[in-house]
């Protein structure tokens, strides 16, 4: 589907899609392009949802890093992006030469996969030294440039190292924030950010903001654990969809 026919015929659900999943970003500190990257495509190309989701993610990513900025720590980031940016470039280029429909069915797989590991609350062991921040780090590199869905390797990593829920809310936002520019600067190389990609920025901005705003006063009444059981339950119907 044609970008400028989406936002006549699709700019809705677009919008909408957005508007939740930035209230999942609010609430937890994450789970932005996890969510927006798996239900668009069924509304717009994935090869224009990645960068649409990007885009608008990094506006979401900088103020969360913001208003969580007294918690963060570089220290915790800093070899995780290094070794991200490295390999994003892979994903992007990637990307483009996969046809869609194996693309989709990847995603799918991932996203099923997250939401197994987030729903069976696994024990995992304890990962400490900069390997294994490389590790992941070059994980969600591969993984933000093909879907920007970099977040499924950062926050495994942090759980093994037992992230505080103030260290996942300002340490994940500020991580994300290097890693979105150079997407962005890859992107913008391959001339994926034409003007009816940035018409559609801006016609799911307000749906953004809006859902960002709910999703940080909500955290401050709202009981996370149960909306992020309804979340996977979500997630994990849009995965059996796009791997089938």
């Amino acid at each position: 589907m044609d970008i400028l026919d989406a936002i006549t015929a699709d700019g809705l659900w677009i919008g909408l899609i957005v508007g939740l999943a930035s209230l999942v970003q609010g609430l937890t500190g994450f789970g932005f392009a996890l969510v927006s990257v798996s239900m668009l495509p069924l509304f717009m190309d994935l090869q224009l949802a990645v960068p649409f989701v990007i885009a608008v993610g990094l506006i979401g990513n900088i103020a969360l890093w913001w208003y969580h900025r007294d918690s963060f720590e570089w220290s915790r980031v800093v070899d995780l992006s290094a070794a991200a940016q490295v390999t994003k470039t892979d994903g992007v280029m990637g990307l483009q030469n996969v046809p869609e429909h194996l693309a989709l069915q990847g995603l799918g797989v991932l996203v099923l996969g997250y939401v197994a590991y987030s729903w069976l609350q696994l024990t995992l062991p304890e990962l400490t030294g900069r390997p294994w921040a490389y590790a992941f780090g070059a994980a969600s590199g591969v993984l933000t440039g093909a879907f920007n869905t970099g977040g499924p390797p950062i926050v495994i990593y942090a759980n093994c190292n037992q992230w505080s829920p103030e260290q996942f809310k300002s340490n994940l936002p500020g991580a994300f924030c290097v890693m979105s520019s150079v997407a962005i600067a890859t992107h913008c190389w391959q001339g994926h950010f034409d003007s009816a990609l940035m018409t559609q920025v801006g016609y799911a901005s307000p749906f953004f903001i809006a859902g960002l705003g709910l999703g940080i006063w909500l955290s401050k009444y709202i009981n996370a654990d149960a909306f992020r059981r309804i979340v996977l339950v979500l997630l994990g119907v849009i995965g059996l969809k796009l791997l089938m």
